[in-house]
């Protein structure tokens, strides 16, 4: 079985959920081949504070301009990723590869320069690279940072990583998809957990302001998948519990 599975940046910053994280990929690549695409905004945001940098935020996705950008790559494909890999090979895991959208030429977008250097609409990915490596029985890291097409020059871009979920998810087939976060789900106005959504039901929640932040990037990225052929799309904070299970 092919595992797709999205990780919040929160859940990297936590060490209690990183480790029981990763106690449960280990017993998932046993039987499955695994690939997880990781955020990993709270470290980019304490890194830009440390060197006086002021994150901004758009509906959930980071402005970033030529300064940030450098505090992003040098993060996310450096510190977060590696450590990431690393932290795997402690654990047990023999085969442990990471990679960003860079490498391969892995995905080429558009750039939105209303938020500056960020990736938006995917024009073009390269999917032998991931399937190489999910053939070897690699479990894959990959960090959201990635090439857009600037007229005709490539530049090197920040793209949210619910985004490049669901290119991922698009470009090869999984089996199960799971959004690994720091809450057990959807929560509704109450704060209650929202078992079971219909992805019919996801605008509602947007436009009712139910959902908020980084939350709406990940919502609309599901939603994108389950129209792409998924069945079903998990949000949880335990690969051993069911949270918020969304389907079409």
């Amino acid at each position: 079985m092919n595992v797709l599975i999205k990780l919040s940046g929160k859940v990297i910053d936590d060490s209690q959920q990183l480790a029981k994280f990763i106690d449960g990929i280990k017993k998932l690549v046993r039987k499955n081949k695994v690939l997880i695409v990781h955020g990993g905004g709270v470290q980019v945001s304490l890194w830009m504070k440390k060197l006086s940098l002021e994150p901004k935020f758009v509906d959930g996705l980071r402005v970033t301009d030529k300064d940030t950008l450098d505090v992003v790559i040098s993060i996310l494909c450096g510190l977060v990723n590696k450590t990431l890999v690393k932290e795997f090979i402690n654990s047990g895991v023999k085969k442990v590869v990471g990679v960003s959208c860079i490498d391969g030429k892995l995905l080429i977008t558009d750039v939105d320069k209303k938020l500056g250097f960020v990736g938006k609409n995917i024009i073009k990915v390269n999917k032998e690279l991931l399937e190489l490596l999910l053939y070897k029985n690699y479990l894959v890291l990959v960090s959201s940072v990635g090439l857009g097409l600037d007229n005709k020059n490539l530049v090197i871009t920040n793209i949210n990583a619910d985004n490049v979920t669901f290119a991922v998810a698009n470009m090869l087939k999984f089996d199960k998809v799971i959004f690994m976060t720091d809450k057990e789900g959807v929560l509704d106005k109450d704060g209650k957990l929202i078992k079971k959504l219909h992805v019919d039901e996801i605008d509602t929640l947007i436009k009712n302001s139910v959902v908020t932040e980084g939350m709406i990037p990940k919502l609309s990225s599901i939603k994108q998948i389950l129209k792409r052929g998924t069945s079903e799309i998990l949000i949880t904070n335990d690969l051993t519990k069911k949270g918020t299970v969304i389907v079409k």
